[in-house]
């Protein structure tokens, strides 16, 4: 006789049951536990604690703390909450478990605490996993060669100075403008695919101007998240929030998907750092920075990679900002950030205010991967502009001692010029790579020195609408294969002259 529904689901109950049984494997969870016997300055002097580790979360009451020094007989930690209801006896307990980050799909277009903390007001939904904080940097092994481009829409950055999915680009600029840079690379967010994942994180400024970056990520579209750490909190969120942004990038580059992060910025960062060092009584080093700086930066910098296909093929790609007091690009963090990174992009705050946006020092500003990150379109073209706005930066400044200058000379100058009006970007616009393409023809040509150079850019307006209607096949194929070939430069370049001496007659 077969046996009836209750009779089934009971023998199902009990094989689940035994299987269950012979999997289990009983184990032992240890809870050291430890009182505090000073706290002074958020740093709390711990004893009992003899199994605690470097960058071990342990737990005074309700409160978190950073184990960041060790001793023969106690350990120091800095806390990552306030202070309230700590003192001298407070009892600590260490479970063994190093500082993390829950990441998952739900955590996009939220704003988190370096410890994975929602702020915007609501609680974080859907599937989250927990990843540490600190992890080793992929292996040589480990790691792909940088070839694909990351696509800004901004064509000094693509053009000139190019960067590539995986890389270490460092930006710099002067205290007077730190706020500008961000507007930049806001078209990195707004060209963000499905397949694109950006983390921000924020250790400068305030509430207000963590709004003001929310909106604009929002605006650009894409998928991100914001790990924000302000300057007026303590210094023990500061040194961890671009290690959790990392690692929020990290999570999703191992999925094979590319993911950019923004650290800004780095010189904030350093300064926490020296804070809890001088809260440590560590020694000082140079401009009273422990000897460990370096070091900090190049961890966590070393974790930008392009994954080797057989890890998925993913990629995490850097952008650490850093602040130059007083303009100098030689002071003592943005030159460890230069000696670290594949290339920096210096913005210098004499042309922000002459309304060069984006403000890039083409003389100071280099990318180290160069034309291996660019599409064959861009490689193609961009070659050339960039040796004659170089021409023209030499000339410019030469021409400035009053010197009388032949006719070849001030036609260089006049092409420079409109060079750089070229180069400006409105805010908000994000240029596709047809846009890129056509922008560079007409920098190449002769028909730019026709048009006055308070309308260049809506000369290369015009002729980008003209392109796109009257070779629509061809501007697909550009960009499909990223490739211009010579019989659609020749097209091009023929439609180009038509718009400009349709308007700009000689």
């Amino acid at each position: 006789m077969a046996d009836g529904p209750i009779q089934a689901t009971i023998r199902a109950v009990a094989e689940a049951i035994d299987r269950a049984a012979d999997r289990f494997e009983p184990s032992v969870r240890v809870l050291e536990l430890g009182h505090v016997v000073a706290i002074q300055d958020d740093v709390l002097r711990i004893r009992g604690l003899r199994e605690a580790a470097v960058d071990e979360i342990v737990e005074v009451g309700s409160k978190r703390a950073l184990v960041l020094s060790l001793d023969r007989r106690e350990v120091r930690a800095i806390l990552l909450d306030e202070p309230g209801g700590i003192g001298e006896g407070s009892t600590v307990r260490s479970r063994g478990a190093v500082a993390s980050i829950r990441v998952g799909e739900g955590l996009f277009g939220r704003v988190v605490d370096p410890l994975g903390r929602a702020l915007d007001g609501a609680p974080l939904a859907g599937s989250l996993s927990e990843v540490p904080l600190q992890r080793p940097a992929p292996g040589i092994h480990e790691r792909g060669p940088v070839h694909s481009p990351l696509a800004t829409g901004v064509l000094a950055v693509d053009a000139l100075f190019p960067i590539g999915r995986g890389q270490r680009e460092s930006s710099s600029s002067a205290t007077s403008v730190r706020a500008r840079p961000r507007s930049c690379w806001t078209s990195c967010y707004a060209s963000a695919t499905p397949t694109w994942s950006a983390s921000m994180s924020r250790s400068v400024g305030g509430a207000g101007e963590t709004v003001a970056v929310v909106e604009e990520l929002r605006r650009g579209g894409g998928r991100y998240v914001v790990v924000s750490a302000p300057e007026d909190i303590g210094p023990g969120l500061r040194y961890l929030a671009p290690y959790s942004g990392v690692a929020v990038a990290e999570h999703f580059a191992l999925r094979g998907e590319h993911a950019l992060v923004v650290f800004d910025d780095l010189s904030a960062h350093a300064v926490a750092w020296r804070e809890l060092a001088l809260l440590l009584r560590r020694p000082p080093g140079r401009e009273a920075y422990p000897g460990d700086v370096f070091y900090l930066h190049a961890r966590l910098l070393e974790r930008a990679a392009q994954l080797a296909p057989e890890l998925g093929g993913g990629s995490v790609t850097a952008l650490p900002v850093a602040v130059l007091d007083g303009g100098r690009l030689t002071a003592y963090i943005p030159t460890n950030l230069i000696s670290i990174t594949d290339g920096q992009l210096v913005f210098s705050d004499t042309l922000f205010t002459a309304g060069q946006k984006p403000a890039i020092d083409g003389t100071l500003s280099v990318s180290r991967v160069g034309a291996r990150a660019q599409p064959q379109a861009i490689r193609a073209l961009g070659a050339k502009l960039k040796l004659d706005y170089a021409s023209f930066l030499e000339l410019e400044a030469f021409s400035r001692l009053g010197t009388r200058l032949d006719a070849s000379t001030e036609r260089t100058i006049e092409r420079g010029r409109r060079i750089r009006r070229l180069l400006r970007a409105q805010r908000g616009q994000s240029l596709d790579l047809v846009g890129e393409v056509v922008r560079l023809l007409l920098a190449a040509s002769d028909a730019l020195l026709r048009v006055p150079e308070d309308e260049v850019g809506a000369a290369a307006q015009a002729c980008d609408e003209a392109a796109r209607v009257q070779h629509g096949a061809l501007c697909d194929q550009i960009r499909r294969d990223g490739v211009i070939h010579q019989t659609a430069r020749e097209a091009l370049e023929q439609t180009l002259e038509r718009v400009v001496s349709a308007s700009w007659a000689a």
